[in-house]
């Protein structure tokens, strides 16, 4: 099967609003109403990704990777001295030996400059120096304020543009561009938005590392993955995993469609690796993930948090992280009854309207419950706020190291010198202000139904703008390195040309309580 554009892929994650998918091949997935049975309703959709590495050859020349891994406090490590090299297709990065951190504030990306050298990129015109075309749509408003109120001009032709930005990233629209161009596209990005190739691609650097990371929850891959499904199987009669509630997700449905909640010791739970083997789901791709037990909770309310992360340079690679918003669930939560999935989801449950709070009013939460526990401090210092953003920005950090030599590439459907993109990333917290992934998202909603979110917008895309034009400033001199930024805004820098963010002395207590009363 071919692999799907990213065309299709923002079509699906954008437009998805019949709780249907495309395969690779056109067929179109099923919804759960037409599944054969009542326990092969369990699940619906998913996505099959390969995986691709391409190496660079020109003449004599091979381009090979060389990524090092960070520990630092909450710092800036310089590159690991040791460090060893990519071998051939597969984009494996290794440890090397760790250094202590540079001194200095834990959330200050000043002093930090990326190892690579000066960049010089193609000039832009002079007539068309500070243009944008954008795609005229609602949700492209704050956007597209942002630039205006930035100095830039909008032009009304693609061609004319020195950036162009569109909510739906037209791939065809990436290949027909000027070097000098800029658009707000990363090749590859399905390769982390399907929850099914998150996964695969996260269990392959578990199984690489001979670790897990402390911020996902354990999942497993049921489609084409047998050994996957033994594993699980393993898990739920050995492991001591039936004692758990699981969920059962579509690889890249959205909206909170796709899910299924599985009871601990349930019927359907035990049943899952027969049916993963009959492959019962047809054409759907599935993954299994253990439910978060001990969550935190918002007036007794589910809730996650959404922050926003910033691609500002693929090349060099810079991404900058910037605090978001929190959603509130509309019913009351329970972990008792897991008969009801909607009563576990947070958003599009279709039992009224999310609400929403700042990331001022969620500071003010963990303190409370800070306080309630007893807890006087934390790797990161007296505030709640600072030691869950830590743990935040390291997963965030994490994950496009896992990624970044097979979503945060250059690309053949990308004829510019360089781009950008602005995406988001879910979270919820346990009582122990533990953070959790849930997942990054490739297409964040950008409402503006409370005035906190107009005010947020300011901040995001203001300082987007103002990022973008100093990495094309500095990349068109070619005289100095992207870092550090002189007006970053809000954002801070997560991850730079092989070095990442590490919330350094923060160690995770994994014997938790179980949904059931019962400890892990």
């Amino acid at each position: 099967m071919r692999r799907r554009t990213n065309e299709e892929v923002a079509n699906n994650d954008r437009n998805n609003n019949d709780g249907n998918t495309k395969r690779h091949d056109g067929k179109r997935r099923l919804k759960p109403s037409r599944l054969s049975s009542s326990a092969d309703k369990v699940v619906l959709g998913g996505l099959l990704t390969v995986r691709e590495l391409m190496l660079t050859v020109s003449s004599n020349i091979v381009v090979v990777f060389i990524v090092y891994i960070l520990v630092g406090n909450g710092s800036w490590n310089g590159p690991a001295s040791g460090g060893e090299s990519i071998d051939g297709g597969l984009a494996k990065f290794l440890e090397t030996s760790h250094r202590r951190p540079n001194k200095g504030h834990p959330r200050d990306p000043k002093g930090m400059v990326e190892p690579s050298p000066p960049r010089m990129v193609t000039p832009v015109p002079v007539k068309m120096r500070k243009t944008f075309y954008y795609d005229g749509e609602k949700i492209s408003f704050p956007v597209a304020r942002a630039f205006r109120s930035r100095g830039w001009q909008r032009v009304d032709e693609i061609q004319d543009a020195h950036l162009i930005y569109t909510y739906k990233q037209w791939e065809y629209i990436g290949r027909d561009l000027e070097p000098y161009q800029r658009f707000n596209l990363i090749p590859n990005a399905d390769r982390w938005n399907s929850k099914w190739s998150f996964v695969k691609y996260q269990t392959e650097w578990e199984q690489l590392h001979n670790k897990r990371s402390v911020y996902i929850p354990e999942s497993y891959m049921l489609t084409d993955s047998p050994e996957q499904t033994d594993q699980f199987e393993k898990r739920l009669t050995l492991g001591g995993g039936a004692k758990f509630p699981w969920l059962l997700k579509a690889g890249d449905i959205n909206q909170g469609k796709g899910i299924t909640v599985l009871a601990p010791n349930s019927e359907e739970l035990m049943d899952v690796p027969r049916l993963a083997r009959a492959d019962v789901w047809d054409d759907l791709d599935m993954i299994i993930q253990k439910y978060v037990c001990n969550e935190m909770t918002w007036n007794r309310r589910k809730f996650d948090v959404r922050i926003f992360w910033f691609v500002a340079s693929l090349d060099p690679l810079i991404v900058l992280y910037h605090d978001g918003y929190v959603r509130i669930g509309n019913s009351d939560y329970t972990e008792s009854d897991f008969s009801n999935t909607q009563a576990h989801l947070t958003t599009h449950t279709e039992l009224g309207a999310e609400g929403k709070a700042t990331f001022a009013q969620f500071a003010d939460a963990l303190q409370d419950l800070m306080q309630k526990k007893g807890i006087s401090s934390f790797p990161a210092g007296k505030k709640a706020m600072d030691h869950v953003r830590n743990q935040m920005k390291h997963s965030l950090s994490e994950m496009i190291q896992i990624f970044k030599h097979t979503a945060f590439v250059p690309h053949r459907s990308l004829s510019t010198d360089n781009s950008f993109s602005l995406y988001c990333a879910d979270f919820i917290l346990d009582n122990d202000l533990d953070v959790w992934f849930l997942e990054p998202q490739y297409g964040c909603g950008l409402d503006e139904d409370y005035y906190f979110r107009l005010e947020m917008h300011a901040s995001l895309f203001n300082g987007m703008v103002d990022v973008i034009e100093e990495v094309w400033e500095k990349q068109e001199a070619g005289r100095e390195r992207l870092l550090p930024f002189k007006n970053a805004g809000n954002y801070e820098v997560v991850y730079a040309d092989g070095i990442g963010f590490y919330y350094d002395g923060y160690e995770r207590n994994h014997d938790k309580p179980t949904c059931t009363g019962g400890r892990n």
